[in-house]
């Protein structure tokens, strides 16, 4: 069932999706039931553009799974992410309080979390998925801060009022990321407001630009009922963006 729930959950960010697949992991190793590598297969397929489960799957292919190898596995991701948003909260500027972050990233989440101060934060809806209102659910509770769901069309031209745009992502390369669809654009509308642009990424997504470039991506919601056939759906998920001038701390 854990299992069965992690292929199908089309909202949470990759990081939290990661967290939760080492939660089925270990259910399944105090079980002491086998877990084939066809499993962990599967999970990089169906959540094809997310470089933490091309890391999973290469770590426990070299590593025999075990409580063991899961707690060093664990104690690697809590040391990553730990470094990193240590990172982002030095260089994140104390004068900022109006940010706009895209789609449902628990990294981002964190680090808002770990700044400790007032903010106000736009989030995207990133319709017909929709991901970006469980993103703004969980900022409302976070204290001090001030959360507003937007429209993906008025979320853009929100970015006009905003004074940074935070982003996780699903993968990173020397020269490339990969996130949810309408990065890209976002990115390209801050750099032409002169907007700083922050990344915080999260454990195991780091890869070569040709393993990042070889991935395929991951697709958004099926087709809705249109009036037409002639009519062509297109909804993908996510989409490979340069990172330019994207500050990662």
């Amino acid at each position: 069932m854990m299992f069965q729930a992690i292929l199908n959950d089309r909202f949470s960010g990759s990081s939290v999706l990661l967290e939760k697949t080492l939660d089925w992991l270990s259910s399944e190793v105090a079980s002491g039931n086998a877990i084939s590598d066809a499993a962990l297969h599967q999970l990089r397929e169906v959540h094809s553009g997310m470089a933490c489960f091309v890391n999973l799957q290469r770590f426990f292919s070299e590593n025999k799974l075990s409580e063991k190898s899961l707690n060093k596995f664990r104690g690697r991701i809590a040391e990553e992410e730990h470094g990193m948003l240590e990172s982002f909260c030095r260089s994140f500027p104390e004068d900022m309080n109006r940010v706009s972050v895209y789609s449902c990233s628990g990294m981002v989440l964190k680090a808002l979390t770990m700044l400790e101060r007032s903010l106000e934060v736009d989030v995207a809806l990133c319709a017909p998925d929709g991901e970006g209102q469980v993103m703004a659910e969980s900022l409302a509770k976070i204290p001090g801060v001030v959360s507003s769901l937007w429209g993906d069309g008025p979320y853009f031209s929100r970015v006009l009022e905003t004074q940074a745009v935070v982003l996780g992502c699903d993968a990173i390369s020397p020269n490339w990321l990969i996130n949810r669809s309408g990065t890209g654009a976002l990115i390209a509308i801050a750099a032409g407001l002169k907007i700083p642009v922050y990344l915080v990424r999260g454990p195991l997504k780091f890869l070569t630009d040709d393993e990042l470039l070889e991935l395929s991506l991951k697709q958004g919601i099926d087709v809705p009922a249109v009036a037409s056939s002639d009519i062509r759906w297109e909804n993908p998920l996510l989409e490979v963006v340069g990172i330019g001038d994207v500050i990662v701390p």
